[in-house]
């Protein structure tokens, strides 16, 4: 009787258990939805946390370092929102974007197709293996996870989203697609947003350390060439000369010319139809404020970390976005033009998606660790 009274307890204790974990991996409340797919609360605490992981690993790219206190979210990169609100822009998209293509995914029949069906599973089960591979175990990545209130099961649900997202951008705005960027577009985006900029950089920071031979000396352990300051003395001439290059060229002085005799930028002299850059791009802040606001013609004088840069901005010639020369200025320019894309399709349908109040606190959101999927 004792040992029936046990097995019964102990069945209970089971079914507990089971009932409790399901309630822990449907607990999270939806915060957004629309159609019948939903984004829980769970699920939109991982997207801040992964994203704000991601920014703050580009930090530098920002111009911005971490001072150790936290208030990093809270400068601007560029003296409009502060990072921390970028990151919550990018996952308030990311999340319009997911919800809406996951009712396009089923209004076109993609979920209908074996094959296409077959690619989405593939898909998620590689998302997943990538990322229990990265944290040594399923139970780790089920810890690191617990951070945000997810699991595996949540996980899965957030790479099916993203599988779907990934398909419908594929078939809608790949090649052939029906909202597939063409060329036209680019050369309307790149008169739009870029801009032409030939320099003389001259070093006013360092110089090599040269060999017997007069060739600059390598360090054998790093790969690198050796350096060492300049004197306030080097420095000074440095300056000097700087700005004797910028009047030459102020006063009409031809700037190739200039380019050959002085610059010390050996990016310069690959590049010879100069440096595209567009208010995204990944430059000295200083140069790409120079760039920006500089008209076509106008030679300036700039201090940037790079040293100290004569710079002359140049007309936007038709097409260069495909020269072999400058190709490598524009390779994320495809990327921009299909997230205006597709926040132009999907943004039609963004009325549609509900909301609850649910606001996490961003500064005390951790950094969850994940793969690059």
């Amino acid at each position: 009787m004792k040992k029936a009274v046990r097995i019964v307890a102990a069945l209970a204790a089971a079914v507990m258990l089971a009932v409790s974990c399901a309630g822990c991996a449907a607990s999270s409340p939806v915060y957004a939805s629309y159609g019948k797919y939903g984004i829980t609360e769970a699920m939109y605490e991982y997207w801040l946390s992964y994203y704000k992981a991601r920014f703050y690993a580009s930090l530098s790219d920002y111009g911005l370092t971490d001072d150790g206190n936290g208030s990093v979210w809270d400068k601007s990169p560029d003296g409009g929102k502060t990072l921390g609100e970028q990151v919550k822009d990018h996952v308030d998209e990311l999340i319009r974007q997911l919800l809406v293509s996951s009712v396009i995914y089923d209004e076109r029949g993609f979920g209908e197709d074996a094959e296409t069906k077959k690619l989405l599973d593939d898909a998620v089960d590689g998302f997943l293996s990538d990322e229990i591979t990265a944290a040594g175990s399923r139970a780790e990545l089920n810890r690191d996870l617990s951070q945000v209130g997810c699991n595996i099961d949540t996980l899965r649900r957030i790479f099916e989203f993203e599988a779907r997202s990934m398909i419908v951008a594929d078939r809608l705005f790949g090649e052939g697609g029906e909202y597939a960027v063409t060329d036209a577009e680019r050369e309307e985006y790149y008169q739009d947003n870029y801009h032409r900029i030939k320099h003389v950089m001259i070093n006013d920071s360092y110089k090599y350390v040269l060999d017997d031979n007069g060739s600059p000396k390598v360090d054998i352990y790093t790969g690198r060439y050796i350096t060492e300051e300049l004197t306030d003395v080097e420095a000074a001439e440095k300056r000097e000369l700087a700005e004797s290059v910028y009047r030459r060229a102020s006063d009409g002085e031809n700037f190739e010319d200039l380019i050959e005799e002085y610059n010390e930028d050996a990016g310069m002299e690959a590049y010879t139809e100069g440096y595209f850059v567009s208010p995204g791009s990944t430059v000295d802040p200083a140069y790409l404020s120079a760039a920006i606001t500089m008209k076509t013609d106008e030679v300036r004088l700039q201090k940037t970390s790079y040293g100290l840069m004569i710079m002359k901005k140049y007309p936007l010639e038709p097409g260069m976005w495909q020269s072999e020369i400058s190709y490598a200025f524009f390779t994320g320019m495809d990327t921009e033009l299909l997230e205006q894309k597709k926040t132009s399709v999907y943004g039609k349908r963004y009325d549609g998606i509900t909301y609850t109040d649910f606001s996490p606190d961003f500064s005390q959101l951790p950094m969850i660790r994940a793969s690059q999927n």
